[in-house]
């Protein structure tokens, strides 16, 4: 906080999921954030964390940890912590089986999901299949909001959104089995190369497009960003991920389990 009393949030860095200088990161915002009174933490934390929702709930994670504590987590609490949600417990490997789903490769990883490659043995096609870290299973708020993020999807008909095949659980392990898209994200397309005026606005019309029939829908995806926007090799656009999805206060009776209006992810 200046002299003047305004609040200058932490500077901002883009860092890989697992690069170990992220958890440094995750360590100094909460210490940053502890600084404030707690009504004033959800202000400061969104305000340090808001282009990297990732990093946000890894945070607010660990926030949930102390006050279920009671007390400051110490030093040492803290680095477990931090190193357990860094730290990657083998994944499933090629060939291994979730329910009907084959494990073909891993295609990516998050705070929030593991996503493979898989194919459907009952239907004989391929799906991306996101999983729940093993370490989330018994954490009831993140179950819950990973069968919110398949339960909003899956109520949005378009085919600019990814389409939602199912939702279940085999053992521990909860997944989401969605259309598999080959394509390319936005990132890894400006990546490639500088877009031409009119394949950047054929782009911009087919988001507009997905997100206009969200908001009819009452949902607020809230999370779109280059490597939540997909191009087919035919042109088509897929917005993904709506696991920080909102549903407006209209809609909220229609869905018990949606984001309370107001409150942080």
């Amino acid at each position: 906080m200046s002299a003047s009393g305004t609040i200058t949030p932490l500077p901002k860095v883009s860092i890989s999921a697992m690069d170990p200088e992220r958890w440094k990161r995750v360590e100094q915002i909460y210490q940053h954030v502890l600084d404030f009174p707690p009504e004033r933490r959800a202000f400061i934390l969104e305000a340090s964390c808001s282009d990297d929702p990732d990093l946000l709930r890894e945070i607010e994670a660990l926030l949930k940890a102390r006050e279920q504590a009671g007390s400051f987590l110490s030093p040492q609490g803290l680095t477990r912590y931090i190193q357990e949600l860094g730290s990657r417990p083998a994944g499933f490997a090629e060939g291994s089986r979730l329910g009907p789903y084959e494990i073909v490769s891993e295609i990516g990883a998050g705070a929030m999901g593991e996503v493979y490659l898989a194919l459907d043995a009952r239907l004989d096609r391929k799906v991306a299949l996101k999983i729940l870290p093993a370490r989330f299973t018994r954490d009831i708020e993140r179950v819950a909001r990973f069968r919110r993020e398949a339960k909003i999807a899956s109520a949005l008909n378009h085919p600019n959104i990814m389409t939602i095949h199912e939702i279940g659980e085999v053992g521990e392990n909860w997944f989401i089995a969605a259309e598999f898209i080959e394509g390319v994200t936005i990132r890894e397309r400006l990546a490639a190369g500088r877009m031409e005026l009119r394949e950047a606005l054929d782009i911009a019309i087919q988001c507009a497009r997905a997100l206009q029939t969200a908001h009819k829908a009452g949902i607020v995806h809230r999370d779109i960003k280059p490597e939540n926007i997909m191009v087919r090799a035919d042109g088509t656009v897929k917005v993904v991920d709506f696991g920080l999805a909102r549903i407006a206060t209209s809609a909220i009776q229609s869905a018990p389990d949606a984001t309370v209006y107001g409150t942080l992810m």
